[in-house]
């Protein structure tokens, strides 16, 4: 298995800056998703690795060796494309076992073909011709020829994109399948944060041409360290509040959504982007009582109730700002009528607050 160094890549098309002295160190064996969105530099970055592309500064580093000059058939790497890139004129089992000429021993070819039909179940495809396959099946015939390649790095841009949800769930076991099973060093791109979320060891993710942050999940999720990052993560996507911070106590610039007294932060006076995602919100209703944990409070009217995925949605209007909130679907006796008023809170944990000049995250503390 291979580690992969990207070390201060820059590239330019023309006058636009696309990577800007990106750095990112990968270990050996592991599953690395950048994402990040349309635009941020995902694709030319891996393209760089594969050596499709040369960097207009700094180096790519496979083992400790500079490869940046290297020949893509060299580097000991393979790429799944965004678009399916099988030839028309061969079929899946061709296609396949053209992947392998100069690659293998002739010994072998037969040995990796089976594995690479058998691991992915193309079996039923291999008299198939690009033009007699669905979107989930060219995909899967393009994942096949990279796995019966057995290189050290596997590169894999966009390869869930445009289907359907039970195909792309099917492709995703596919592809942590092969990852487990044959050694190598995945980087995988795409923009959707819950498919990175899923298959990722670690997550990079990409703004502007750098990578703002590199983590495990669920740091990526639970301490997203700039707004950039909060954005891209998390479905449906989270809620942003406009706040002013005055003397380290948070006032909304909406009267119906309230900062608890314990809930401060520790920054000098600024205008606030505070963040909530919509499972954190806390339905509170006239029974229960009492608060919890001490972060935020809002008074909101319900405006719409639907079940998306075994959870409540809830659209909610609190003042002028709306907000999508998930729960329980235990709740729904308990929810007003359309219209009707509802206490939500969120506990200080689960609270993000962000300059909203510089879009980093500011430090919240608890006082007593």
């Amino acid at each position: 298995m291979t580690t992969v160094q990207l070390l201060r890549l820059t590239r330019n098309y023309g006058d636009q800056l696309v990577l800007d002295a990106l750095c990112l160190d990968v270990e050996s064996g592991s599953y690395l998703v950048l994402l990040g969105p349309s635009g941020c530099g995902k694709t030319t970055t891996l393209r760089i690795i594969a050596g499709l592309e040369q960097p207009d500064g700094g180096e790519v580093v496979f083992d400790g060796a500079n490869v940046t000059t290297v020949p893509p058939r060299k580097r000991d790497v393979s790429m799944v494309f965004q678009q399916d890139g099988l030839y028309p004129h061969l079929n899946v089992g061709q296609a396949i076992r053209f992947a392998l000429r100069g690659r293998c021993p002739a010994s072998e070819i037969n040995d990796r073909f089976r594995d690479a039909v058998a691991l992915t179940g193309v079996d039923a495809l291999l008299e198939q011709f690009p033009s007699q396959l669905s979107g989930g099946e060219l995909r899967r015939a393009a994942i096949a020829s990279a796995i019966a390649k057995r290189t050290a790095v596997r590169l894999l841009d966009e390869p869930l994109s445009a289907l359907d949800v039970a195909v792309r769930q099917g492709l995703q076991d596919d592809i942590l399948r092969w990852h487990r099973s044959v050694p190598g060093t995945t980087i995988h791109v795409t923009h959707d944060g819950r498919e990175a979320m899923r298959v990722a060891d670690r997550i990079a993710v990409m703004d502007g041409g750098r990578i703002v942050q590199f983590g495990i999940p669920a740091d990526v999720f639970d301490q997203p360290e700039t707004v950039a990052v909060a954005k891209s993560i998390g479905i449906p996507v989270i809620n942003w509040i406009e706040a002013e911070l005055i003397d380290g106590v948070i006032f909304f610039n909406e009267a119906a959504i309230k900062a608890l007294p314990s809930f401060r932060v520790n920054a000098q006076n600024q205008s606030l982007l505070v963040g909530v995602r919509p499972d954190a919100f806390c339905p509170c209703f006239r029974e229960q009582g009492g608060t919890i944990g001490g972060g935020i409070v809002t008074q909101a009217s319900l405006q719409e109730c639907r079940v998306v995925e075994s959870r409540l949605q809830l659209r909610v209007h609190a003042g002028r700002v709306g907000l999508t909130v998930l729960t329980d679907q235990d709740v729904s006796s308990q929810l007003p009528p359309i219209g009707g008023s509802l206490e939500l809170l969120v506990d200080r944990e689960k609270v993000h607050v962000f300059s909203k000049s510089s879009g980093r995250r500011v430090k919240v503390s608890d006082v007593g």
